[in-house]
């Protein structure tokens, strides 16, 4: 009588607990990793930050000199000030021509020379309005700014370091996400059909509990076992819930 009460228990204890179809190791990943370096050529003046420092989305991190860049702005500023007055004058000077030629005081052929230059004035003026939104676009492009919240992981520049972008960006800080981290996981076809993007799982890390929800399960296989065709799963991991979580971590994912 107590061999089967004490079977019973353990039966029931066995349905009750939690059990996971499979543990499946995942190797930890940044979400957003990216390189940043300036878009225009220039002198470094200043590095406004360092490796491990956390940033906000728009902080700067490398300025390059300002002086050529606002020098050219003001330049430009000029130029579209002058071909707006000459536009305006032309237009005028159109007026008055139209007027005139319908009392028939001005020839076609000056009637003609009026209207070409009103375009001529209207081209000028549209190449400098470009020719300054170019400036502008190179002074913003001086600054190098993180484009997410995240931590510097590298700096590679230093004040009066010369940067010749001409054809490719040069790297100079290297920034990542430390919110959100991805960890990848190798699963079968079976355990892909289970799983959606926004599922919750729950993970391990070093023993203890981490949140854990599915960002992406792949379509196509990226490796073959005897087993079958094995699919990607990424799961994202907030950094919030894991402060101590590492890339090149393995944590096990638990799949029901």
């Amino acid at each position: 009588m107590m061999s089967r009460i004490a079977t019973w228990c353990t039966l029931t204890m066995l349905c009750i607990a939690p059990a996971f179809a499979a543990d499946v190791p995942a190797v930890v990943g940044w979400s957003q990793r990216v390189e940043l370096g300036p878009l225009v050529s220039g002198v470094v003046a200043e590095v406004h930050v360092h490796a491990g420092e956390s940033v906000s989305k728009g902080d700067p991190l490398v300025s390059l000199d300002q002086r050529g860049f606002t020098t050219q702005v003001s330049r430009r500023t000029a130029e579209h000030r002058h071909a707006k007055a000459t536009l305006d004058e032309a237009q005028r000077e159109d007026e008055r021509a139209a007027e005139l030629y319908d009392r028939t005081v001005l020839s076609d052929y000056e009637r003609n020379q009026a209207t070409i230059a009103l375009e001529a004035a209207r081209a000028s003026a549209e190449r400098a309005r470009a020719a300054l939104v170019d400036a502008r676009l190179d002074l913003e492009r001086s600054v190098v700014r993180a484009p997410f919240d995240g931590v510097v992981l590298a700096v590679n520049a230093v004040p009066g370091q010369s940067v010749v972008s001409e054809l490719q960006s040069q790297p100079l800080v290297t920034v990542a996400d430390d919110r959100r981290l991805q960890a990848r996981a190798q699963i079968d076809a079976v355990q892909a059909s289970t799983l959606k993007p926004g599922m919750q799982l729950q993970a391990t890390l070093r023993g203890q509990p981490v949140q854990a929800r599915v960002a992406y399960v792949g379509f196509e296989p990226v490796a073959d076992s005897p087993q079958g065709p094995r699919y990607q799963l990424v799961a994202e991991v907030a950094g919030d819930d894991a402060p101590s979580l590492r890339v090149g971590e393995t944590l096990t994912l638990h799949l029901e």
